[in-house]
């Protein structure tokens, strides 16, 4: 397997919502082979286009960010947490918080870990940075990218990310991240929180 594979939004599977009220395009589902039902790491896009609750996944961490212009707000119980674009925002996924939109449907990214098994960090960068990406030991690092196209090096080659489209890695070696001013893009350090 290389070391640098490219996931396109064309290969990306359509499901529906664990609850029935939407459509998911699933980007990623580790291992694989991975149902909604066993996975321990899954990353997906999901367009919300009406007001109404969660799916409730128990014992998954999620981390849910909006990359799409509008407003979006998580109610849980008489708390309301109103989303800011590219802020990712950390919630047990077992509470299922109702959504509420401002301005017409809106555009988020997730990034769920079952608990105990892996951890996830994620962060929004922009093309302004040039940042340098480097895998937690024995993980991955997912680049989602936005806007703009990114150009994702290492020693042993590199590879062209266009907006839509994510990169995974499958080794550790610091990654360079490249992009112009306009580039932004969500990056997801995947770490195991067990020994292999």
């Amino acid at each position: 397997m290389e070391r640098l594979e490219l996931l396109r939004a064309s290969d990306y599977r359509l499901t529906p919502w664990k609850n029935g009220a939407g459509v998911t395009s699933d980007v990623l589902l580790m291992p694989r082979g991975a149902t909604h039902e066993d996975f321990d790491v899954r990353l997906s896009l999901a367009p919300i286009v009406e007001e109404g609750p969660f799916s409730s996944f128990p014992g998954i961490d999620r981390q849910i960010t909006l990359i799409s212009a509008g407003r979006l707000s998580l109610v849980f119980g008489r708390e309301v947490r109103e989303l800011e674009r590219l802020k990712p925002f950390y919630f047990d996924s077992v509470q299922a918080p109702v959504s509420r939109l401002g301005e017409g449907p809106v555009r988020v990214l997730n990034v769920m870990t079952r608990r105990g098994r892996w951890n996830a960090q994620v962060m929004a960068i922009s093309g302004t940075t040039d940042p340098l990406l480097s895998p937690p030991e024995g993980g991955h690092v997912v680049l989602h990218a936005i806007k703009g196209t990114w150009q994702v090096s290492d020693h042993t080659g590199a590879a062209l990310v266009a907006p839509g489209d994510t990169l995974l890695t499958h080794e550790e070696g610091t990654l360079s991240a490249t992009c112009g001013r306009e580039g932004e893009a969500i990056v997801a350090f995947l770490s195991p929180a067990f020994t292999r």
